[in-house]
C-alpha cells in the first residue's frame, strides 16, 4: 500500500510493529494517513505517513510510520 501509494523510490524510512495477533483468514484492510508536510530541502517535501492495518472486526493489527519524499 504505501510503495504504491507514495512510489518505490520515495520511501526514506519505514517501520511497523504488530499490535495484535494475526490469524491465517483474516481479512486486513491497509490505511494510511498523512501527518507532516516538510520541505527537503531540495524543492521537494518530505511526508510523514501514520500506518494502520486492521483486521476484520475493525482492531488495529499493525501500526507504524514511513516517510516519503515526493
Amino acid at each position: 500500500m504505501v510503495t504504491g501509494w507514495l512510489g518505490k523510490g520515495n520511501l526514506k524510512k519505514y517501520g511497523v510493529r504488530f499490535t495484535k495477533q494475526v490469524w491465517p483468514g483474516d481479512t486486513l484492510t491497509a490505511k494510511g494517513e498523512v501527518t507532516n508536510v516538510a520541505e527537503a530541502g531540495n524543492g521537494k517535501q518530505l511526508v510523514t505517513v501514520k500506518l494502520v492495518t486492521v483486521n476484520q472486526a475493525g482492531e488495529s493489527v499493525v501500526e507504524g510510520e514511513a516517510v516519503a519524499e515526493v
